[in-house]
């Protein structure tokens, strides 16, 4: 299967660029490499380097390429739509213009899907006003990817207005999909039934795991992310053997992000980005590095 594994700042916790725990990048772009990663997520914009030239030599040096970066906005706020789009245009402009493919679009955890975030029955639904806005906020964003010659991928995240399967199947007419293992098994969704339904729809890929006791607490989204919901690829729920046959059999090829969201200053990053590529490289993700 011709899946090259890439990393992320998500890995070492950082999710804001301005958060006060986020690690110095050169770490982070360090790690990436350290743990035999070939490609990197720009993760927030404004904490990697924003100017193209600097990035572009940073990653030289560590032989990465870039793979993708993201939206993480509420995208289902009319009133934020202004603001999304033109942080989705500087997001779009650096991608490409560091030879990136996709511009990921996340809506972000609201308050109240936060607290019941896996939860469907208790989780509270978007009105009609609602789900038209967040379609206009994907259609806008779709065309500035297009734009910028990228692809636009939408990534269910656990905790958004995009998680479940009906609001999956809603979202996936509007944009291709970034597949990401963890979070539909947060959902209780099986990643690879989804890789099967949605394989010519699947633009990106991450890859994360899921500790089932920890999700099993019933945490609102954040505190579980803190208490280590997620864990190393391999050490979880998801069946990566037939994630890993589903997108073969879709014909799948490109990047995998490898990926462990948690606190910023938990655990060691490196260590268990290796252990998971490891364990994935087995099932047939990765290549040469």
């Amino acid at each position: 299967m011709s899946v090259r594994l890439a990393g992320g700042a998500v890995s070492w916790g950082v999710d804001f660029a301005d958060a006060p725990g986020n690690p110095p990048w050169q770490r982070v772009l360090d790690g990436v490499r350290a743990a035999g990663l070939r490609g990197v997520e720009l993760g927030p914009l404004g904490y990697l380097p924003e100017q193209p030239r600097l990035l572009r030599d940073e990653l030289a040096r560590r032989e990465l390429e870039l793979v993708a970066g993201f939206v993480f906005e509420p995208l289902h706020d009319r009133a934020r739509l202004r603001d999304t789009l033109a942080l989705g245009r500087r997001v779009a402009a650096l991608v490409a213009a560091l030879g990136g493919r996709a511009l990921v679009l996340i809506d972000r955890p609201c308050a109240a899907r936060a607290a019941t975030a896996g939860d469907a029955a208790r989780a509270p639904r978007l009105d009609a006003d609602g789900r038209r806005a967040l379609a206009a906020a994907i259609g806008a964003l779709a065309a500035v990817a297009a734009d910028a010659g990228l692809v636009a991928a939408l990534h269910p995240h656990a905790g958004s207005y995009v998680e479940f399967a009906d609001e999956i199947a809603a979202a996936a007419e509007l944009a291709p999909l970034c597949l990401d293992t963890g979070h539909a098994a947060y959902a209780g969704l099986d990643a690879a039934a989804l890789a099967s339904e949605y394989g010519d729809r699947v633009a990106l890929v991450h890859l994360k795991d899921v500790d089932a006791a920890v999700l099993a607490r019933g945490l609102g989204f954040w505190d579980a992310v803190a208490a280590g919901v997620f864990c190393p690829a391999g050490r979880g729920v998801v069946d990566f053997a037939a994630v890993a046959q589903a997108l073969a059999r879709a014909g799948y090829r490109g990047w995998a992000t490898v990926e462990q969201d948690r606190a910023p200053g938990g655990g060691d990053p490196v260590a268990d980005l290796v252990a998971g590529r490891m364990t994935l490289e087995q099932h047939g993700f990765g290549g040469p590095r």
